[in-house]
């Protein structure tokens, strides 16, 4: 919660004036999005910056581009190129950020998802804190949202994790190698992304955006983290399946590539700890709680009722905090909290079937590709 607190707010700018002010190249890499591109492009088209370009690299089979279109009109903005094939080595999202960038015009490239919805003063605001702040790249933090039951009791918990685990406070210090972004909103120089070889060097990173954040630190350049939730809305997965396929896609291997762990047995360990601290953080409480009704109600063992009252308490506190650390990060929908465990039980039947499907070198499937330790296809 202090690392949070560090972290400063995003502040909103209207900048609607005709005085020179540099160009944004905004990419949007969309890939199958028909149903939910609408709120990305809308919000791209109302925003109030008044030198932008807006770059979509599709690679879709479905009418994505006909959706886009249709709310484009004749925006001159907005340009649509295909996609090319992926080449040798390169991941999904890092391989469609290259080629736009290669079509951008503008001093910053603002490279976010089609998953995202944006205020019409969020490029403006985050144009002026990044200039202000001397930053070469900015990224926030944004709102999660979740709508249907299975994201409000899943959602929660693999992004909570993340970032209560990540020192976030650190990101903005440039004496600290701590380095952090969110790949749905990265703003970032283009001079700066050009110097370090653009995503040429992270191309088969699943960690893209946390990846590019220490390249950034690494050679030298500022980094900045803020606050922006009440500008910007992300609702990565729908459905069950999606939010299965998408966090197997990501949670492990984007992990043990973070981490530069190329050993199987230490990959192994990090799945094992990767397990226990979502079970001791999330599941455990719990759990307690119904083996001791177990003990007291079916076995009959009287002392029991005292370890049924301290296992009760613990999980109200356990359900409490849960609740105040997640309305104050913006993710999902607190009130669900009493039902993080059932979360918490598939979280870790993802991040297991992730190791599994990694470490067994078959890779897991996402938008019709299969993605395996350094690449995709």
């Amino acid at each position: 919660m202090k690392n949070y607190k560090m972290l400063p707010e995003l502040i909103r700018v209207k900048n609607k004036s005709s005085k020179k002010i540099p160009q944004v190249s905004v990419i949007i890499p969309t890939r199958n999005e028909s149903k939910r591109i609408t709120p990305c492009i809308e919000s791209m088209k109302a925003q109030s910056y008044p030198n932008l370009e807006i770059i979509i690299v599709d690679d879709s089979t479905d009418n994505t581009v006909e959706v886009i279109k249709n709310i484009v009109k004749n925006d001159k903005r907005f340009r649509i190129i295909k996609e090319k094939n992926l080449e040798g080595g390169w991941v999904g999202k890092p391989h469609a950020m290259q080629q736009g960038s290669k079509e951008a015009k503008g001093e910053w490239l603002l490279l976010i998802d089609a998953d995202t919805e944006h205020d019409p003063d969020l490029i403006a605001s985050s144009v002026k804190h990044a200039t202000q702040k001397k930053l070469d790249m900015l990224s926030i933090l944004s709102e999660l949202v979740c709508k249907s039951f299975w994201e409000k009791i899943i959602q929660p918990i693999p992004t909570g994790l993340l970032i209560f685990i990540s020192p976030l406070g650190k990101v903005n210090d440039p004496e600290s190698k701590t380095a952090f972004a969110l790949g749905p909103y990265i703003l970032i120089k283009r001079s700066v992304f050009n110097k370090i070889g653009g995503y040429e060097r992270i191309r088969g990173k699943i960690a893209d955006d946390v990846e590019m954040a220490k390249l950034l630190k690494e050679s030298g350049f500022r980094i900045g983290l803020a606050r922006a939730h009440n500008m910007m809305k992300l609702r990565m997965y729908e459905k069950f399946k999606d939010i299965w396929e998408g966090w197997s896609k990501n949670i492990f291997l984007g992990l043990v590539q973070k981490r530069e762990i190329k050993a199987k047995g230490k990959q192994i360990l990090i799945l094992l700890i990767g397990l226990f601290v979502v079970f001791d953080m999330v599941v455990l409480p719990f759990t307690a709680v119904i083996l001791s009704l177990f003990a007291v109600f079916l076995l009959k063992i009287t002392f029991w009722w005292l370890i049924l009252d301290a296992s009760i308490i613990i999980w109200l506190f356990s359900i409490l905090a849960q609740f105040i650390v997640h309305k104050k990060y913006y993710i999902g929908k607190p009130i669900f909290s009493p039902l993080y465990f059932i979360g918490g039980i598939i979280t870790m039947g993802i991040f297991l079937n992730s190791a599994i499907k990694t470490l067994s070198g078959r890779g897991v499937k996402w938008k019709g590709r299969t993605y395996t330790n350094g690449k995709s296809n």
